[in-house]
């Protein structure tokens, strides 16, 4: 059960993204592996790289997490060959494919934070 939590919330998660007009998925095989490899760099790889660059993170009052969030979401679209997050334009201005992982990596964490009270 204790699996099972993190995998339905990381699973939500994707599947509200896909809501997205940045994020494509190609398949429902691509969003379970997304989903898996997703769940294993935020609940596994992160801690390790936080605790790793706390020193940075002090010294950058908080933002160096939310580079660590937006890199670990690069990764997961780098290693899913059927996830993508492309260009988004935002209230009438093209965003390129960082500030589209940007506001991508908010949504992620509101969705999260969302779902986390419920689950």
């Amino acid at each position: 059960m204790k699996l099972l939590k993190p995998l339905i919330r990381t699973g939500i998660t994707l599947a509200l993204l896909t809501l997205l007009p940045n994020v494509t998925i190609g398949s429902v095989v691509a969003l379970i592996i997304a989903a898996i490899v997703f769940e294993f760099l935020f609940s596994i790889v992160k801690p390790v790289l936080k605790l790793l660059f706390l020193p940075v993170n002090v010294v950058t009052l908080g933002i160096f997490g939310a580079l660590l969030n937006i890199f670990l979401l690069w990764l997961v679209t780098y290693l899913v060959p059927g996830f993508h997050i492309g260009d988004l334009q935002l209230f009438g201005t093209q965003l390129n494919q960082f500030w589209s992982l940007v506001a991508t990596a908010f949504v992620i964490s509101i969705i999260q934070s969302f779902v986390g009270v419920f689950i």
